[in-house]
């Protein structure tokens, strides 16, 4: 009887193999569902109805995930409710939960560009930079999709990124990180040092606006670099618009990148915005502006409608097989007082995807008003921004509706777009008209050279010093030293008062366009010359300042082309 059972087994065995193995948790909608929860429920939001409004939009994306056979990569630009980082680390976080680790995503050495840094690292400048923000009206450099740039002359400058320890990226050997460039002829090389690995680089990089990688030793803890080359002409310069740190060959990572100020009609006519794009080539970007273009007294919901379209215009005609994503603002206050129109602008966001096979999470619908968040202690004082505590729950919620209509996609459940289109409200009238005069807005194509003539434009060379305030400076103090003036330190650093504070890195106005050191250490005669050198200064700025070649200066000293100078060594001036 036991022989025939067995039988009877292999019987079974053979016709129909093995038990079915069960999916992977990415795969999975109730493995998923279980890392869609948000570490607090708040009573006023909509939770019951957090999904991805017109979500079928993004089932290239969708499959992609479910099938996981290659690296999956997401683009989300914003401005400061971005920049901090802490939305992004709780996408990640939920998201890495499932898919495996993918990188710790975009990084900029802030200091330089005089604006906040991220929440898991601090950074510093040394020597002469120039530095722009798309949140300028006229930005000194050209810039991307990254919103920010540093350039340079000067090639004992430097940039250096610190990670906290809790926060060091885990890279593995399969982590990879790039960086985007842009230099004005070929011989540059980003020089670029692991701190504690005790590990160097020297990458060659491309001329004209461009991109880099290299991989990454574990764990980063340090990474300084800096833009090297040989000899010294006008075409000698070096520009970073961002790195990117990404880990494995599947999964997903998730970039997020913010820019304070930002404004979704600045960053739809960047000038390298078409080519960052491209050299990306991500298969969602993520849009999540607009705050500031609506914060404004003259805001206009006709010129939002106009920035948002050339916006999704673009991407779609550089990225045509990319999905797109896009965030209606959450709500805010205006000097203490609500904004009705941001109800509207929301609905007009709606619209607008609907039109232009876009899928929509709907923030500030599904959030709730300001007002509660501020009564739950959750934003700052200005009720436009959320405190770390506000924007780390605002990532695990869009993490929820993004998740949830992910599971809607593995459950054949998505929502028709055709009917979610048809539901959309009619726009009152004074949305279709145009602006009654144009919007000012970042320079054009044409202010770099014209159409494909940015990656060639030459900057004009840097005019300030930068230094780090020390604990009982003063500003006259600093001042005095480099010999200007209060007023114009202010100026430089759009300095309301006279307070500062240690630690804090200050523009220092010089008084020639290639930089000048401390009227202190200015030399009175031509015979026997020396340089007492002072903070913030290198071998290339002094150089300039008296006329010689690094290679002189150096050879007069016994130091190389590599040596470091520190404030109040002496050097001789051949």
């Amino acid at each position: 009887m036991k022989g025939r059972n067995c039988l009877w087994l292999g019987l079974l065995t053979a016709c129909w193999g093995q038990p079915p193995a069960s999916p992977p948790k990415w795969a999975h909608p109730d493995s998923v569902l279980r890392f869609s929860e948000p570490d607090t429920h708040l009573p006023f939001v909509q939770e019951a109805q957090n999904r991805l409004f017109l979500a079928a939009h993004l089932r290239p994306v969708w499959t992609l995930l479910r099938d996981n056979t290659r690296k999956v990569r997401v683009l989300h630009v914003g401005d400061s409710h971005l920049q901090g980082e802490v939305q992004g680390r709780e996408l990640r976080k939920r998201l890495y939960a499932l898919w495996g680790p993918g990188g710790r995503g975009y990084g900029f050495p802030y200091a330089i560009a005089g604006t906040s840094s991220a929440y898991d690292y601090t950074s510093v400048g040394r020597g002469q930079w120039l530095w722009a923000r798309s949140a300028h009206f006229q930005p000194a450099l050209p810039l991307g999709v990254t919103g920010m740039a540093i350039g340079t002359y000067d090639p004992s400058a430097e940039w250096e990124v610190r990670w906290a320890p809790a926060w060091a990226p885990a890279a593995d050997s399969g982590a990879q990180l790039t960086f985007l460039t842009r230099t004005l002829r070929e011989g540059i090389r980003l020089e670029l040092n692991f701190g504690d690995s005790g590990r160097a680089l020297r990458l060659d990089l491309p001329a004209g606006y461009g991109k880099v990688s290299c991989r990454v030793p574990k764990p980063l803890y340090t990474l300084r670099g800096g833009f090297r080359w040989e000899g010294q002409d006008s075409l000698a310069y070096g520009e970073l618009h961002g790195f990117f740190l990404e880990e494995g060959e599947k999964g997903l990572t998730w970039y997020s990148m913010g820019v304070n100020g930002a404004r979704l009609s600045d960053w739809a006519q960047l000038p390298l915005l078409k080519e960052s794009l491209r050299l990306l080539a991500p298969d969602l970007v993520v849009i999540d502006l607009g705050t500031n273009d609506l914060y404004a007294a003259e805001a206009s919901l006709a010129a939002f409608r106009q920035a948002l379209e050339a916006a999704m215009d673009t991407i779609r005609a550089v990225l045509p097989q990319a999905a797109m994503l896009v965030t209606t603002p959450q709500d805010f206050y205006r000097r203490m007082r609500p904004l009705p129109s941001l109800e509207r602008a929301a609905q007009l966001v709606r619209w607008v995807a609907a039109r232009k096979a876009v899928a929509v999470w709907d923030a500030h619908t599904l959030l709730g008003s300001m007002r509660d968040w501020r009564l739950a202690g959750l934003s700052l004082p200005d009720m436009v921004h959320l405190n770390p505590t506000g924007y780390a729950l605002k990532g695990q919620y869009f993490a929820q509706a993004f998740l949830r209509s992910y599971v809607d996609f593995l459950r054949d459940s998505l929502p028709d777009p055709a009917q979610e289109a048809r539901d959309v409200a009619t726009l009152p009238d004074s949305l279709w008209r145009p602006p009654p005069k144009p919007v000012p807005l970042t320079p054009s194509l044409s202010q770099f050279g014209g159409a494909g003539g940015a990656p060639t434009y030459v900057p004009a060379r840097p005019t300030y010093l930068y230094h780090k305030v020390r604990p009982g400076e003063t500003l006259s103090h600093i001042a005095q030293r480099y010999g200007v003036s209060v007023a114009s330190i202010r100026q430089a650093n759009g300095l309301q008062g006279h307070v500062i504070r240690a630690g804090q890195v200050l523009r220092i106005p010089t008084r020639g366009a290639s930089g000048g050191a401390p009227a202190a250490s200015r030399p009175s005669s031509a015979s026997g010359r020396y340089h007492t050198v002072q903070v913030g200064e290198s071998l290339w700025s002094i150089a300039q300042r008296y006329g010689i070649s690094m290679q002189a200066l150096c050879q007069a000293n016994g130091l190389t082309l590599k040596s470091a100078i520190h404030p109040g060594q002496r050097l001789r001036i051949p």
